[in-house]
């Protein structure tokens, strides 16, 4: 039989499995998520600051069949959606500028724009605390939205074209797309850690970027590609 406590503190925290039964397993030790410092990038620019709600959840479409003797619901197809509520922001490189920029490029190309989230931000990649990465495919977007005298808030509901990355930092870094800023890939990469890191990055496109264009490493510095080497900075 086992015996259940509450933690100290009247009995707001969560029970404690003092005892099990016999043959019952360990409880993990294991500490709930608190998203009071969740990491978000969306096409490179880092936006954790303007977040007040973060989905990567799935959709499932079960297939039911009904028939004479009953209803019976089967596996159907799994959709995976990117929902967020941002606060609103007309700044450069805040809610406005990066949406609208992720969506004009798909509607120019139809190109997708890449997420990436871990837990927690003050903390490097682990095992507890995966990047969680993917692909989103942008679309219309609230411009203003809101109550009198509160924050303005966007929400999208985003789809993703495959099943999100969850991976702990171990993937390496080996590709960097253009952009303002751009981002690394494969999707769940590691960033690299300086300008001297990205020796073994290439660059996409390989010609010399474009005025403005970079890429960030770990150490917050902006790097670019000049068509033969990394440079420090923003490509001038």
């Amino acid at each position: 039989m086992s015996v259940i406590e509450e933690v100290a503190g009247g009995g707001n925290g969560p029970p404690q499995a003092m005892l099990t039964a016999a043959g019952d397993p360990t409880p993990p030790a294991a500490t709930p998520l608190v998203l009071n410092d969740c990491y978000f990038e969306l096409g490179g620019v880092n936006l954790r600051c303007l977040v007040r709600h973060l989905e990567v959840a799935p959709e499932n479409k079960p297939v039911t069949v009904t028939s004479f003797c009953a209803e019976t619901d089967y596996p159907g197809v799994t959709k995976w959606h990117l929902r967020v509520n941002f606060y609103q922001s007309f700044d450069p490189n805040a809610t406005f500028a990066t949406l609208n920029a992720a969506y004009q490029s798909y509607v120019a190309s139809g190109a997708s724009v890449n997420f990436k989230a871990r837990p927690y931000s003050s903390r490097v990649a682990a095992a507890n605390n995966p990047i969680i990465s993917g692909q989103a495919i942008p679309q219309p977007f609230e411009y203003l939205m809101g109550d009198a005298g509160a924050a303005s808030e966007v929400a999208i509901d985003w789809n993703l074209t495959a099943f999100p990355t969850v991976d702990n930092g171990a993937v390496t870094a080996t590709g960097a797309v253009a952009g303002a800023p751009g981002y690394f890939t494969p999707s769940g990469a590691s960033t690299p850690a300086n300008l001297a890191a990205l020796s073994s990055v290439t660059a996409s496109p390989a010609a010399t970027w474009a005025a403005g264009q970079y890429v960030i490493t770990a150490d917050l510095l902006a790097n670019n590609w000049n068509g033969s080497a990394w440079a420090a900075g923003k490509h001038p």
